[in-house]
């Protein structure tokens, strides 16, 4: 779910992009409530205890009603809806504002990677990668940009791939969704920011160190690949700087 799932091969870095290896913890600021969608995964978990011990609460969107008692153990709201229903985001999104407070931030890290060659991949997988990456964020955004362009203020941070940069082989369906879903949120920040609502992409250039990864890859190294927490401060610095200190898009390399 949203960094790279196979490791990327060396490759220029496009111009104007900034490379980020965060070492030091960020501090949460308060804000308005932080929506955070794909919050049961391994990334998710991590944001949510950032948000946590920064004294946010959030307002969590997962997919099943085990997802969202681990999340109300933990004193986050949250609700399980299917993020390709547009009514059932709306009504969960109203659910939330009503019920914890407006929405100042939109994390979208709800995702999905699939593994195949391009002479493999029909448009059915094609379609669904779409769905997974683009589509999910889509129906959030359009949920929660009202109240936010309403109150002239709003972040929206999505997690892009390195594959969307520079391609990657047996990854043409994801490497084009989340190309898709950075040109979504780049159009949005176009229309949005004059009104002070923001849209950023977090592009993972690398590995995720997730235990699914670990699983999957059990002969690479993980030292190479990127620390979900060190994401985390990326993801955290994006949602919070203010209007004098703004980035539409940042690289994250492992540091090895």
């Amino acid at each position: 779910m949203g960094g790279d799932a196979l490791q990327d091969a060396p490759g220029p870095k496009p111009r104007g992009t900034a490379t980020v290896v965060a070492r030091e913890e960020v501090r949460v600021p308060s804000t308005p409530t932080v929506l955070v969608t794909g919050a049961g995964g391994a990334l998710g978990n991590v944001v949510g205890e950032r948000l946590r011990s920064g004294g946010l609460r959030a307002a969590l969107l997962v997919h099943d009603a085990r997802a969202v008692a681990a999340a109300e153990a933990e004193d986050d709201w949250a609700a399980a809806v299917d993020l390709l229903d547009e009514e059932a985001v709306a009504a969960a999104i109203a659910r939330a504002e009503a019920e914890v407070g407006p929405i100042g931030t939109a994390l979208l890290l709800a995702g999905g990677f699939a593994i195949a060659k391009a002479v493999d991949t029909d448009l059915a997988a094609l379609r669904a990668q779409l769905d997974l990456n683009l589509a999910t964020a889509a129906s959030v955004v359009r949920a929660v940009l009202p109240g936010m362009l309403a109150r002239g203020a709003g972040t929206i941070v999505g997690i892009g791939a390195g594959q969307a940069r520079r391609g990657g082989a047996r990854a043409s369906a994801y490497a084009a969704a989340k190309a898709a879903l950075a040109a979504y949120l780049r159009a949005v920040d176009a229309e949005t920011a004059p009104q002070g609502v923001r849209a950023v992409t977090v592009f993972p250039m690398g590995t995720l160190d997730t235990p699914g990864n670990r699983n999957a890859m059990p002969d690479a190294d993980p030292g190479r690949w990127i620390d979900p927490a060190r994401l985390t401060d990326v993801i955290v610095l994006a949602a919070t700087l203010g209007p004098r200190a703004r980035f539409s898009e940042i690289e994250v390399h492992p540091d090895a």
